[in-house]
């Protein structure tokens, strides 16, 4: 086969074309797939270097000069002082030269040729230079190439690091020839986002057009934790916040691509679920979210490993006393070990000196081989950090500082005299630490950062495991992380303590963390690449993965048979996340499961499944355990105090608005601005510490919430885990009980003449005064509802479909929509009948026509708009989200029973409205479509007041905290709710509103 590489660095054949990671990872695959033969194209920028690596390599020029328009078109609010578009007129020419079988490609223009002792364009330049716009005029000139000069067949174009290819994916999705993989070297937030007008402005030079609307994530209510949440966030590392103008480029890239390839098992974990992390929550309200999980069937890992040259060497022929003499080090002392490019807060290489510098004032014999590459190579490198300069200066003969790059002669003699290799990575950044590795190949016991993203190390593992490798630290989520500082000099004396008295205990870590290391192979990658590979260009589809699904706890995403295939994991993995609903589809809920789920989830600090779940059990115990966890204090000065009380947090933070504190002198301003990592912005949130009072509890002073909307707190646990809490209330006497009133429409909100009453809309309007939120949640489908909804004003989030369906009426757009399978939607039909006797059908196909269509004996239930057909087979041309039976003799409760009793194991059975029947996919109801809705909106079921007068509305009585049946509803639903309103024709929702929140004046 025919693959095109495209990278922006592949220096793994000479490091003046290397910077980081991704040149190995580029270089050593392309030779491998060249050795099995395939023919390899490798495109890249020259990067101005082409003079200097004639000297030494072979490089011809080619007959291809591509005079071409690149239209640039910058952000105004980040370039405030330039044009609309600048036009580049570029001329791209190509070199070739053939290594190892590869055909290198190096594309040269006066951009492209910009930057040569960097090769990356600094964050900081954005903004100042059009530098910046290196990696763009990459992905076009790149584009162009392929398309004029490679593309003579099929091919597969493996783009390597989504920002500096997320273009092609959607450039070559129209190409039959070409298919597209995407590897995610690194972790970059998930929703980095690109300038909308840019992207369809070059998509437009291309001839191509996309649906970016499908891309752009809805901004949070202003109100919302997910704002809060977003904004302490974009303080960090883990995410940017981008206007309505920005779209999310992995999205594109989930789209258009058709493989998505990460580089270990961890780092596809981390990146599909964010678990654990502080960002988990907010990821969940992205669309991305959801994308991962409906194209699951696109990721796979492909995997990193060490190259062959590596592992031949014999890390015993290194002469371990010369090699550290020549460093002015001591070889009779543990030697640690830390190789990467200068990255001071993701790669934790600031904790790191901090360490080093604490336990060596201390007194701890040991000595330290640092490499921070910066961008200059040869003789010599200029200290890119002052202070981490000074350290080393300060203790001569027990610090070997490095500011240059190395070529692998000098790496492997340094790695094989480490005692150990110190690698606190943070953030989940670093995907597979090549480094890391490589150090271990050799014989190093890693002290590493328990990851996701690097677990495959096994330095996470207990001391006692058999397979375990090294010393674990914490995983961190912040700059200048006090916590990850002391936790490594206390490591680093636990392993010099480890190595002088425990040698057969080192040794075992050793031996282990060697084999572990050099298993990891570019064969064993290539192969799983390439197998991948030929899957695509062979039209062979790859299967959902039911497993990961389980694990990740996407129970919504699971086909039907796996509910029976796979019970006992699902239940299993239901239980370790605390998830009573579908635990219960796969095991009993007697007493004993009720506990062991609530205190997993209570454990996890999962309080949203813990009220469920107790009331579920009718446990008021639990309830009351949950409400507990905090209460509001008055202190000394008239103020409050917020007491939060978990007996497994480690860390309980406020999210307050105020400004980042000020650097701590240990990196200026200036080598911040300078360095790979972009300074974070000030977003106006930040988080305080609550004060440890005692075992489990916190307090600290609380300030003045919006109306209705209690703290925002994030908890750090024992475990690990960092996950965020939204506390009621802010412990005010007069705020609303619920913050979330759920409504159906028919029946319920609408009267019988299908309008909304004048006091029903001045009692919502008090529930929006309140600081609540109303949620619309109907049966029909959202085309259908449009109408009502314009009618009550209304421009949140709606719950359409019976849940299947979750809908954007401010933006007109379907965020989410479940379909049912028409075979299995036909299999009903003839089981039912085979029972009943012949029905009447409907469908409702799927978004974004959403059309009824109907057989003829609907009678007077047909209604205008509606398709009728004599055909049934015309009921199956199109995807459909709904089955609907109609018996023209047969009572609707009856034929609901049949139909759940023959097919309830497989789909779900409604029914919503006299005389019809809705069969939906499985695990679809208002309750479920709820939960989603609330958890994007901040709330939990406890929170939710709800309304309805049908069957299809039990479950979502049955989850919210307080269920409110109008007078008119199915005696089903009246002897379950907790409370009988006044019917729809007589305003009994807000009847019910007024009491709760307050009864709103009468205009005059």
């Amino acid at each position: 086969m025919h693959v095109i590489h495209f990278a922006f660095e592949c220096g793994g054949f000479d490091n003046r074309l290397m910077r980081g990671g991704l040149s190995p990872l580029v270089w050593n695959l392309s030779r491998e797939y060249a050795a099995r033969g395939h023919r390899v194209s490798l495109v890249t920028p020259a990067h101005g270097l082409l003079e200097t690596l004639r000297h030494d390599h072979p490089i011809e020029e080619l007959p291809y000069v591509h005079e071409h328009h690149v239209p640039l078109v910058p952000d105004p609010k980040v370039w405030p002082d330039h044009p609309a578009e600048i036009g580049l007129d570029l001329t791209t020419r190509a070199h070739r030269l053939r290594r190892d079988g590869v055909d290198v490609y190096f594309l040269s223009d006066a951009f492209l040729d910009l930057l040569p002792d960097r090769l990356y364009p600094p964050p900081g330049m954005e903004g100042r230079d059009l530098a910046h716009f290196k990696p763009l005029v990459f992905q076009v000139a790149g584009a162009h190439f392929v398309q004029r000069y490679l593309r003579d067949g099929e091919a597969v174009v493996h783009g390597f690091e989504p920002y500096y290819h997320y273009l092609l994916p959607t450039i070559f999705a129209g190409d039959p020839a070409l298919r597209t993989v995407s590897t995610v070297a690194a972790n970059a937030p998930v929703a980095q986002a690109v300038y909308r007008p840019q992207v369809e402005r070059l998509l437009g030079v291309f001839g191509v057009e996309a649906d970016l609307d499908a891309f752009a994530a809805p901004l949070p209510a202003e109100d919302s934790p997910e704002a809060t949440m977003a904004r302490v966030l974009a303080g960090t590392r883990m995410h940017v916040e981008a206007g309505p103008d920005h779209i999310a480029f992995l999205p594109m890239i989930l789209a258009h691509a058709d493989l998505v390839d990460f580089v270990s098992p961890g780092q596809r974990d981390h990146y599909s679920t964010f678990r654990d992390t502080p960002f988990e929550s907010l990821f969940q309200a992205l669309p991305v979210s959801r994308m991962l999980r409906e194209r699951a069937p696109k990721l796979f890992t492909g995997g990193c490993g060490i190259s062959d040259s590596w592992l031949a060497r014999d890390p015993r022929a290194v002469d371990r006393e010369a090699v550290l003499r020549g460093l002015g080090l001591d070889a009779s002392l543990p030697v640690f070990y830390h190789a990467a490019r200068y990255a001071v807060h993701h790669k934790g290489q600031l904790e790191l000196v901090r360490a080093v510098e604490e336990v060596l004032a201390g007194g701890t014999e040991a000595v330290f081989v640092l490499r921070f590459a910066t961008n200059g190579g040869g003789r010599t490198a200029p200290a890119a950090n002052a202070y981490f300069q000074s350290v080393a200066d300060r203790f001569p003969g027990r610090v070997h500082l490095d500011w240059r790059l190395a070529d692998e002669d000098t790496l492997f003699e340094q790695a094989a005299c480490a005692d150990f290799c110190v690698f606190p990575s943070k953030f989940e950044l670093d995907g597979f630490l090549i480094a890391q590795a490589e150090a271990m190949a050799c014989g190093a016991v890693p002290i590493a950062t328990a990851q996701s993203v690097t677990a495959h190390f096994g330095h996470a593992l207990p001391a006692d495991d058999p397979r375990a490798t090294g010393l674990s630290l914490p995983g961190s989520f912040r700059d200048d992380d006090p916590a990850l500082a002391a936790s490594l000099a206390e490591r680093i004396r636990q392993a010099v303590a480890l190595r002088r008295t425990a040698p057969g205990d080192y040794a075992r870590l050793s031996a282990n963390a060697r084999a572990t290391a050099r298993r990891f192979t570019w064969s064993r990658s290539a192969d799983l690449r390439l197998a991948a590979f030929e899957d695509l260009l062979r039209d062979r589809p790859r299967p959902f993965p039911v497993k990961d699904a389980v694990r990740y706890g996407w129970f919504d995403a699971l086909p039907a048979e796996a509910w029976s295939r796979h019970r006992e994991l699902v239940a299993r993995s239901a239980a370790d996340l605390g998830d009573t609903g579908a635990y219960g589809r796969c095991a009993p809920l007697d007493e004993r499961a009720y506990e062991r789920l609530f205190e997993t989830a209570y454990a996890r600090a999962d309080f949203v499944r813990c009220a469920e779940t107790a009331r579920a059990a009718g446990r008021d115990d639990w309830a009351a355990r949950v409400r507990g966890r905090y209460r509001v204090l008055p202190d000394a000065t008239g103020g409050r105090v917020l007491e939060y009380r978990h007996p497994h947090a480690r860390h309980v933070e406020l999210a307050v608005p105020g400004t980042a504190a000020p650097a701590t002198g240990l990196e200026s301003r200036a080598e911040a601005v300078a360095s790979d990592e972009a300074v974070p912005a000030d977003s106006g949130m930040v988080l305080t510490a609550l004060a440890p009072v005692g075992d489990g509890v916190f307090r600290g002073a609380l300030p003045g919430s919006p109306a209705g909307r209690g703290p925002l707190v994030m908890l750090t646990l024992d475990s690990g885990r960092v996950t965020w809490d939204t506390l009621p209330g802010d412990g005010l006497a007069d705020r609303p009980a619920f913050r979330l009133v759920a409504t159906d429409l028919d029946g319920t909100l609408l009267r019988d003449d299908q309008t909304v009453s004048e006091r029903t809309l001045r009692a919502l309007a008090r529930v929006a005064e309140a600081g609540a939120r109303h949620l619309v949640v109907t049966g029909r489908p959202a085309a259908a509802c449009k109408q009502y909804l314009a009618a009550l004003g209304y421009r949140g989030l709606a719950v359409c479909g019976q849940g299947a369906q979750l809908y954007d009426a401010g933006a007109d757009r379907l965020l989410s929509s479940a379909s049912l399978d028409l075979g299995l939607a036909q299999e009903v039909v003839e089981r039912v009948e085979a029972v009943l006797g012949p029905l009447e059908l409907g469908v409702v196909t799927a978004p974004p026509e959403s059309r009824f269509k109907v057989t003829p004996r609907f009678g007077e239930r047909v209604r205008h708009g509606w398709d009728v057909t004599a055909d049934r087979g015309l009921l199956w041309t199109d995807p459909i989200d709904k089955l609907v039976l109609h018996h023209t003799s047969v009572p609707e409760d009856e034929v609901e029973s049949v139909a759940r009793t023959l097919c309830g194991d497989r789909v779900t059975v409604v029914h919503s409205v006299r005389g019809m029947v809705e069969v939906l996919p499985a695990g679809t109801t208002k309750a479920a479509g709820v939960e989603r809705a609330a958890r994007l909106l901040g709330c939990d079921a406890a929170e939710t007041v709800a309304f309805g007068d049908m069957p299809n509305d039990i479950p979502l009585l049955a989850w919210a905290g307080h269920g409110v049946a109008v007078a008119n509803a199915h005696p089903a639903l009246r002897a379950m709710a907790d409370e009988i309103a006044p019917g729809n024709d007589e305003d009994g929702v807000a009847v019910v509103l007024e009491r709760l929140f307050g009864t709103p004046e009468e205009p005059s």
